[in-house]
C-alpha cells in the first residue's frame, strides 16, 4: 500500500472537485432534482437508502444488501452467503466495520479514521469478488452515511475527476464538506427543496452525494 504521506490531493485536484461541486450546486436545477430524489412517489432511492430497516450499525444484514441494490448494484448469491451466513470473510467485514467509529462525520476524520475505513472498504471489497469497489463504497455508505461519500465512476471520476485511489477521493470529499461556499449553498439548496427535517434525516454528505449524481444524472 502506498505510504499515507504521499496519498493526498493535490490543489489541482481540489480546485477542480470544488469548481465542479459549485457549479453542480449552482445548477437551476438542483432544488429540484434534490426534491424529486426524496419524493416519496418517485422511484429514487432516496427515502429508502438509509432508511430501510433493520439498521444495525455493527452488522451486515440482508437490508444493507438491499438498500444498497436501490443504488444499481447487484450483489450475486455467493457475495450475498459470504456477508451474511458466517464465515472469514463475513468476520473480517464485521470485525473491520466496528472499528469505524458511528458518529464520526467526514469533516472531522483524521488518518487513524482513515485507516480503519480503508480496511473496511478492503475487506469489502474482498467479500464482495474482485474490483467490487464502487459496490464496496455504497455499503461503506449505508453503514457510516456521515462519513463515507457514494464514489463512483459517474461522480468520482467523471466530475469530481478523481477516483483512483479511495483515500485521495475521501480527503477530496473532506475538502468539499467543510469549504464554506459548499456548506452555504448545500444548505440553502436544502432549505428551498422544502424538504421537511421530519422527512430527512441523512446527512449532509449523503446530500451532497445525491445533488452531484443528479447533476450528472439528468444533465
Amino acid at each position: 500500500m502506498t505510504p499515507t504521506r504521499a496519498r493526498r490531493p493535490s490543489s489541482a485536484q481540489l480546485d477542480r472537485a470544488r469548481s465542479a461541486t459549485l457549479a453542480a450546486l449552482e445548477d437551476p436545477a438542483a432544488v429540484e432534482n434534490l426534491r424529486l430524489f426524496y419524493d416519496r412517489d418517485s422511484n429514487y432511492a432516496g427515502r429508502s437508502f438509509l432508511a430501510v430497516g433493520p439498521v444495525e450499525y455493527d452488522s451486515i444484514t440482508a437490508a444493507d444488501l438491499y438498500a444498497t441494490s436501490l443504488l444499481g448494484i447487484a450483489v450475486g448469491p455467493r457475495a450475498g452467503r459470504q456477508l451474511l451466513q458466517g464465515g472469514t470473510h463475513r468476520n473480517d467485514v464485521l470485525k473491520a466495520l466496528r472499528m469505524v467509529p458511528v458518529e464520526t462525520d467526514l469533516a472531522d476524520a483524521d488518518d487513524a479514521v482513515f485507516d480503519a475505513a480503508e480496511n473496511l472498504h478492503l475487506q469489502l471489497k474482498n467479500a464482495l469478488g474482485g474490483n467490487k469497489w464502487v459496490a464496496a463504497s455504497k455499503l461503506c455508505a449505508r453503514k457510516r452515511p456521515r462519513l463515507f461519500p457514494v464514489r463512483d465512476s459517474l461522480v468520482t471520476r467523471n466530475l469530481l475527476g478523481v477516483g483512483q485511489d479511495r483515500r485521495v477521493d475521501w480527503l477530496v470529499y473532506q475538502h468539499l464538506i467543510t469549504d464554506g461556499d459548499v456548506q452555504r449553498r448545500l444548505k440553502e439548496v436544502t432549505q428551498e427543496s422544502a424538504i421537511r427535517e421530519s422527512d430527512l434525516h441523512d446527512p449532509p454528505l449523503r446530500i451532497l452525494d445525491v445533488v452531484l449524481w443528479m447533476h450528472v444524472k439528468t444533465a
